[in-house]
């Protein structure tokens, strides 16, 4: 998918990207810590092939400017019997450079798009107070089911996650 607006190529990555996924990734933590419910020191001690194995299990989109990486998203369907139908949407992040340009809504509409062909509801948990990201869930279609009360310990103290859905209407 190209964005000629802003020049954005965002494409579903493979295992021969996983060092473009593990910079990206590494970028989000250092620069976002409290964002994502890992942490820069876990993540950075894992391998490059750890990264490869990791997409193997999930899809992700990497979205490309000026040939270099500028953001990340992707989803993992459940594995269960009873919750296969649904995927939870995972590590969005645009570098700070390249937001207000339309990224991160091109990653979603193509999470949104691949997810839409294999799971019926997509799920996703955001940090209390990140209005941005509300924003953007919100313009997608995702609706707010609850909050969990102090879902992450960051550096500076408990936050509460916002959890939204998306359900895929079938005809």
């Amino acid at each position: 998918m190209l964005d000629h607006a802003a020049h954005i190529l965002v494409r579903q990555l493979e295992a021969n990207d996983a060092g473009d996924y593990r910079n990206i990734r590494l970028a989000a933590l250092k620069n976002e810590p409290d964002a994502f419910g890992s942490t820069y020191d876990a993540e950075s001690a894992r391998t490059t092939e750890e990264f490869a194995q990791r997409l193997a299990t999930s899809t992700a989109f990497g979205a490309y400017g000026d040939g270099q990486i500028v953001g990340l998203g992707g989803f993992k369907r459940e594995a269960g019997a009873k919750d296969g139908h649904k995927a939870f949407v995972w590590g969005i992040y645009v570098d700070a450079s390249w937001r207000g340009r339309g990224v991160a809504s091109a990653l979603m509409a193509a999470i949104i798009g691949s997810a839409r062909e294999s799971v019926e509801q997509l799920t996703l948990a955001v940090v209390r107070g990140n209005e941005s990201a509300l924003g953007l869930y919100r313009k997608f279609g995702f609706r707010i089911y609850g909050i969990e009360p102090r879902a992450l310990k960051t550096s500076m103290g408990y936050v509460d996650e916002v959890l939204m859905s998306l359900i895929f209407e079938r005809t």
